[in-house]
C-alpha cells in the first residue's frame, strides 16, 4: 500500500512540475509577445483562458500533492508503530528485567543456570566502584580544604585592608595636626 501511495505521490509531483513550467511568467519578454500574438490570432481571450486553466490545475494539483504527503506520512508512521508492536510481542523478554541469583560459588546466574557474571568479575567491579567512591571523597575533601584556605586568605586580606585604612586615617590625622601647627606658627 505504501508503494502505491509513493507512486501516486511521485506522479502528482511530476504533473505539478510540468504545469508550473507551462505557465507564462509575469514578464514574458519577446517569446511571450510572439506566443501571445499567435494565441490572439485564433481568439480574443484564448491566451487568458489557457493561463486561467493552468492556474486552476496548479491549485488542484498542489492541494493533491499536500494531501498525498500527509496521507503518506500518516500511513508510514502507522506502519512503523505496528512493526514496533509486533517486535515487542514476538520478544517479550526484551522489555522485562532479568531475574538473577547468586549461586554457592558467588557467581550471578540467571533462571536457566547460566552464569551472568563470575564472582571475580563482581569483586573487581565492586572494588572499582569503591575506588571511584574513595577518589570522589578525597576530591571533595580537597575541595573543602581549598575553600577553607580561600576563606582564610580572604579574611587576612580584609584584616590587612582594615589595618591599612586605619594607618591611612592616622597618617591623615597626623598630617592635619602638623598642618594646623604650621599654620599656627
Amino acid at each position: 500500500m505504501v508503494t502505491a501511495l509513493v507512486i501516486v505521490h511521485v506522479i502528482i509531483a511530476l504533473v505539478l512540475t510540468v504545469i508550473v513550467l507551462m505557465q507564462h511568467g509575469r514578464q514574458q519578454g519577446l517569446s511571450g509577445a510572439i506566443a501571445g500574438g499567435a494565441e490572439t490570432f485564433f481568439g480574443k481571450n484564448k491566451g487568458r483562458t489557457i493561463d486561467a486553466m493552468l492556474r486552476k490545475f496548479t491549485a488542484v494539483f498542489a492541494i493533491l500533492f499536500i494531501l498525498s504527503s500527509i496521507v503518506l506520512t500518516y500511513v508510514s508512521i502507522r506502519q512503523a508503530n505496528l512493526e514496533d508492536e509486533a517486535a515487542e510481542e514476538s520478544n517479550p523478554d526484551a522489555s522485562q528485567s532479568m531475574n538473577v541469583t547468586v549461586d554457592e560459588n558467588g557467581n550471578l546466574v540467571d533462571e536457566s543456570g547460566n552464569i551472568v557474571m563470575s564472582a571475580e568479575d563482581m569483586a573487581a567491579q565492586q572494588a572499582e566502584a569503591e575506588t571511584e567512591d574513595a577518589a570522589a571523597g578525597e576530591a571533595e575533601g580537597a575541595a573543602d580544604e581549598a575553600e577553607g584556605a580561600v576563606d582564610e586568605a580572604a579574611g587576612a586580606v580584609d584584616e590587612a585592608a582594615d589595618e591599612a585604612a586605619g594607618a591611612a586615617d592616622q597618617a591623615a590625622d597626623a598630617a592635619q595636626q602638623a598642618a594646623g601647627e604650621a599654620a599656627a606658627e
